[in-house]
């Protein structure tokens, strides 16, 4: 039984312990989840609305004089497979870079409710040890906690949900104008067809 009552401090100790930087952690993913959403109130100001704005001076436009440029260089009938890798290798670095973006925020999906459950049980024991003891200061103080640590956690969780959502439905549509704007463009030069 000794030896049960030195493991419980030890598990005491470690979870008192950790209280501290599960709230300054929570803290810190509030403020981040609301830069990444500012972040993306900004992406929105700058995303043009018609497909042909997103290539003539839109935020895909870099993506479109890429794809003239690859085109221009390759009008030998012979080049039409190394234009289809390339123009393909151009999507492939347009979604790597949103796939980057959408990562960060994900992971706030999983990290915040995480914290939140965290910070939610870690003063569970000791408001109930005050509550065994006749502390009802010590466990309305923890219980404090403990609720409040659940909904900031849930927040991080739904913000960052809803910024990852809204991106991830931007880029799969900016994905798919991108490929038909390659289709477009290569058809339209008419090396396609030779």
């Amino acid at each position: 039984m000794e030896l049960l009552d030195e493991l419980m401090k030890i598990l005491l100790t470690i979870n008192n312990a950790m209280l501290y930087p599960v709230l300054i952690l929570l803290i810190l993913l509030v403020a981040l989840c609301f830069v990444f959403a500012g972040d993306m109130i900004a992406e929105y100001s700058k995303r043009s609305k018609g497909f042909d704005d997103k290539f003539n001076g839109g935020h895909l436009s870099g993506f479109y004089e890429a794809t003239k440029r690859l085109i221009a260089k390759h009008r030998n009938p012979r080049d039409e497979n190394a234009l289809s890798v390339k123009i393909g290798r151009l999507l492939q670095e347009y979604e790597a870079e949103a796939g980057r973006k959408l990562g960060n925020t994900r992971l706030l999906i999983r990290i915040g409710p995480m914290l939140g459950l965290m910070g939610t049980l870690i003063p569970l024991g000791p408001a109930l040890l005050g509550l065994t003891a006749g502390n009802l200061e010590q466990l309305a103080n923890n219980l404090v906690i403990a609720f409040t640590s659940t909904v900031v956690g849930l927040l991080i969780g739904a913000v960052a949900l809803t910024v990852a959502s809204v991106r991830q439905r931007w880029y799969s549509h900016d994905l798919d104008d991108m490929e038909y704007m390659a289709e477009l463009s290569i058809a339209k030069e008419g090396v396609a067809d030779r």
